[in-house]
């Protein structure tokens, strides 16, 4: 029996496992098969030497290392403006508060004063 027969033949019997045991086992065999056709299919389609891959993969991920610390130096600076906003407006509001609170005690002054006089 071939290889190719034998993959079928197991394909077989595990779609007839699947219909016993439900979709969990169907989606988990479809994608572990859909994987390893996929490595093996890259395998065999690859154009290059595994240097070559190996290289082309390491400039990627440098790339991707460079690209991703630029979006974080990025985020580091609107998140501290951000928070500087955020900071100037409470600041903003708690001068609000604190005169209105200094408003408020000096009318309940004025009030007790008057009770004081009447």
């Amino acid at each position: 029996m071939g290889l190719y027969n034998r993959i079928i033949y197991s394909l077989k019997e595990v779609r007839l496992m699947s219909k016993e045991e439900g979709n969990i086992f169907t989606f988990a065999v479809g994608l572990i098969s859909g994987m390893v056709t996929g490595v093996v299919l890259g395998l065999l389609s690859a154009p290059k030497t595994g240097d070559e891959t190996r290289e082309g993969l390491a400039y990627k991920i440098s790339n991707l290392k460079e690209k991703a610390k630029g979006k974080f130096s990025k985020l580091q600076e609107y998140g501290k403006d951000g928070m500087t906003r955020v900071k100037s407006d409470l600041q903003e509001r708690a001068s609000v508060i604190s005169s209105k609170l200094d408003e408020l005690a000096k009318r309940g002054s004025d009030v007790l004063i008057q009770d004081e006089i009447q």
